[in-house]
Order: C-alpha cells, then structure tokens, then sequence
C-alpha cells in the first residue's frame, strides 16, 4: 500500500504521486528542441521528483544523467572532476545495470571530451541534469558553465542535447546577467499543487485504502498548505497515520487537531527553513506580516527577492504576501509583538467567559467586544502610545484578547482564515458557529468604505448573516460602536481609540 510522501523525492511505487502535466510537456518539448534550461522551486516543492519523472520517461531514447553537487561544496577542481566522473558512472550503472570506465578530466575544460566518451560508450544523445547546483564553489560554477556554453553551441559535436540546472533559487547571482556564461538557458519554475491535485492526491488515498476525507477536510488540507507540495503531503499524513487512525471518515475534529499540532507542536523542517530565512529579513517581514497591502513587489530589492526564491513570500495583487497560510500562522505566532504581561489586564479574577455565552450557546461577541474596549482604556496608554505599530499588531492585541475567552469555553480564534475567496483577519469557531472579524487601522475614509464592502462579501459568500469590523484610529474622539445593515446581512463596526496621553500624564 502506497502513502503520502513527507521526505525526499517520490517513489511511484510506495507514495502517491500527481501527474504535472503542463511543465512536464514544457520541459520534454525543451529537450526535443536541443535546448537548456534551469528549473527552481523552495525545498520540498517537489522539483527533484519532477526531474526523477524526466529522467524515467527519457531514458529509453536518450541518456538521462541525474547527479547532485549537494556535498561538492569545499572540492578542488582535482577532487570535483574525480567526484563528477564517480557519480556519472555510478549513476549509469544504477539506471542501466551498465559498468563503463571513464577517463578522469585533467581540467574542467576537458569535460567535452568527457561528453564525447559517455556518448562513444552508451551510444545515446546525453542529458545532464545536475541538482543543488548553487553548492559548488563559485570559481569552479563560472568554469564549468562556460564549457556548456560553449558545447552548446557546438551541440550536435558533443552529443549533449540538453543541460539541466536544478536548484532551490533561480541561481540568479549566475543566471540573470547578459554577460553570464549561461545566458543560453531558458527557465522553468516548478509551481504548487493546483486545487485539483491535491484533490487527486487525496483520492488516491481514498480508493486504496478504502478511508474517506471529509469535504470539508479536503478544502481546510488545501487552504491551508495552498498546494505546497510538502505540506500537503505532511497534513495528509498526519491525518492517517496518527489524528485519523483506522478510522472510516477523517473529520474536521481530526484536522483541528493536525492543525494544532503543526502550529504549536511539531518541528516540520519546510516550515523551520521558511522560519529561518524570514529572520535574516526580520523588518521587512515584520511589514509584510503586519502591514498587509503595502509593500509593492518588486523583484528587483535583493530582500524581496531572497524572499520569493526561498519560498517565504510571493506576489499578490502587486504586492508582497505570504501565499501559504500554515506559513502565514507559524510567521505570524514567531514574530508576533510582544506584549507579555497583558493577560492580567485583559481578564481579571472576577471575569469568566459564563457572561459571554447567549442562552443559545452562541457568543455574545458585541459584549466581549465591550469588555475588551473596557481593557483599552485601561491599557491604551501604555500599549499604544508613541510605538510605531503595524497593523498586525493591533491583531494581535485583540487576537490574544479574544483567545482568553473563547479557548476558556474550547472555542478556537483562527489569524488569516481563508473565507469567501479572500482571507479574513480573525475567525472565531464557537460551538460549531462562526464569527468574522477584519481588522483595520488608520485608514482612509475610502479604504474603509472598501473595507466594509469587502467584509460583506465574505459574510455573504460564507452563508453567515453577522460580521465585525473593528478599526483603530488616531482620529477618532471615543470609542463606538455602529450598526449598518444591508442585503439581510449585519455589520458591527467597533472604532478603537488609540490618541492616548503618555502614561506618565494619567493619575
């Protein structure tokens, strides 16, 4: 029986498996036309699996060769032509059960030579494909890539129909410049799962084991791992191998739970390296995170680009994002503000949740939303006052805030929900019924009429008939709070007064 894959490339036999159809015609078309190219994509995004699957629907015409550079980093030019020539013929015997002898280069000039005695023993048109490339020392990159470039040219001589580079980045210190000894090669980024794959990924689960995920389980796997292969892969198998156990129907219950542990428990290396990368650019990650909307993309800031090649963030709608919510929330909890302390404040020995849930079960959030202005007049001084604050952080603040409560009934406050078609700031899930919340601050008169609109959006597309939308301002005078309606459905604006004394100024 197959699984789901959570390390190191796919094995057809033992892992499911999704068929990338678009790129795979793309790149089988590149080497039908002599051409060369590189291919990148984030750790675990499925690209060497990608280039396994190449290798295996070229081998029987051509002579796919498929070695890595991961451990040549601190090698010679001596000791990388030893290793380059002991890992071709190792890779030739593994994929044809054929032991040839090659010479060893006496430089890396030579490699032609090289090339013409693969061809001369095997008698197939070669394909070089070459993994984690960036990992060889910068000095022997520039050589090696000016003897493909000038085999290129002379391609037909030397038997190498095609040349592939694979890496985590775009090898963009190398590739990009005109005057790059590579400038030959085209490029081929491998993407995330569409929603349809993952879709047939779990369903191939389904039908050899007999064991069924929920729908709603199916859409919560995709909108939280938006397709990145890896985490896709490791929530599945969270869910199987130990949330949903030899049980017939995986539930929302189950994935709640997989979902816990993987923002609060585990250590999922995808994860951590998206975490440790985010560091380096700690302020402008800190923007992004907690000021939504403005920082533009520009591909062109080495920061921004640094980001985008290891995976953090992406583009959307012109501007910078984090795309894969399950990243959004580990970022969110790893660089949220801190405000330890707060907790005394925002609920006393005398406050329970008890007076917060209606006699239906449901939750009085307007009256929550009271007793947390209640805490922001106590506190605002000293929590907003002179700080240059994201808006993220105010998020924050209430985030907290409402857990308090809400987790004390075994209620959950989600940051970043997928709803609608858009993504919401907060989302409460109390006793199976669910609240939103959009968050904004110092906005414009038009920014909030827009911020409304969008809210009622995802009010309605969520089939819900209340939502909130709470707005922090320098200039409001007090707080309020407004009711409007419109089309049947309800909106409760909060206005959160932030134009604080300093605190050495209150008695």
């Amino acid at each position: 029986m197959r699984r789901f894959c959570t390390s190191g490339p796919v094995d057809k036999r033992t892992c499911y498996y999704v068929e990338r159809p678009d790129i795979m015609e793309e790149a089988l078309d590149k080497i039908e036309t002599w051409r060369y190219f590189t291919v990148s994509a984030p750790r675990q995004t499925g690209k060497t699996t990608f280039l396994n699957d190449i290798v295996e629907k070229t081998k029987d015409k051509y002579l796919p060769m498929f070695i890595s550079f991961e451990s040549y980093g601190n090698k010679d030019e001596k000791d990388f032509l030893e290793t380059l020539v002991a890992d071709i013929i190792d890779d030739i015997n593994y994929r044809y059960n054929k032991k040839i002898e090659l010479k060893i280069p006496k430089s890396i000039d030579k490699i032609r030579i090289l090339l013409k005695e693969i061809y001369s023993e095997m008698g197939k048109e070669i394909i070089l494909m070459i993994d984690e490339f960036e990992k060889l020392e910068e000095n022997l990159i520039n050589q090696f890539l000016h003897v493909i470039r000038s085999v290129y040219h002379k391609k037909e001589i030397y038997k190498l129909r095609s040349a592939i580079l694979i890496s985590v980045s775009y090898l963009s210190g190398v590739l990009e410049d005109n005057a790059s000894p590579f400038n030959i090669a085209e490029h081929i980024e491998v993407p995330y799962f569409t929603k349809e794959q993952v879709y047939d990924l779990l369903s191939q689960h389904e039908k050899e084991t007999g064991q069924t995920f929920d729908d709603k389980v199916k859409e919560l796997i995709w909108e939280n791992a938006a397709g990145q292969p890896g985490l896709t892969n490791a929530l599945a198998n969270d869910l199987v191998e130990k949330k949903a156990k030899n049980k017939k129907l995986i539930t929302e219950e189950h994935f709640e739970k997989t979902l816990y542990d993987f923002l609060r428990k585990y250590i999922n290396k995808n994860i951590e390296n998206v975490i440790s990368k985010a560091k380096s650019e700690k302020e402008l990650i800190m923007q992004i995170l907690f000021e939504p909307d403005k920082i533009e993309f520009d591909i062109s800031d080495e920061r921004i680009k640094y980001l985008y090649l290891n995976g953090v963030i992406d583009e959307c709608n012109g501007y910078c994002c984090v795309k894969v919510p399950l990243y959004y929330k580990k970022l969110y909890n790893h660089f949220k503000p801190q405000i330890n302390g707060e907790k005394k404040y925002m609920a006393t020995l005398k406050d329970t949740v008890r007076e917060y849930i209606k006699e239906d079960g449901s939750l009085d959030l307007n009256k929550l939303l009271k007793r947390y202005v209640k805490y922001i007049k106590s506190r605002g001084a000293t929590m907003f006052k002179g700080r240059n604050y994201y808006e993220g952080v105010y998020q924050y603040n209430l985030d907290q805030f409402l857990s308090l409560y809400v987790e004390a009934a075994e209620g959950k406050v989600y940051p970043e929900t997928q709803v609608g078609g858009g993504r919401i700031d907060l989302l409460i899930n109390f006793n199976s019924k669910e609240y939103l919340i959009e968050v904004k601050a110092d906005i414009t008169g038009n920014e909030y009429e827009k911020a409304k609109k969008q809210l009622l959006e995802y009010i309605k597309r969520s089939g819900l008939k209340e939502g909130w939308l709470v707005v922090y301002s320098d200039s409001v005078k007090d707080f309020k709070h407004e009711i409007e309606e419109k089309d049947g459905v309800k909106l409760n604006i909060w206005f959160i007064k932030t134009n604080f004394e300093a605190p050495s100024k209150i008695m």
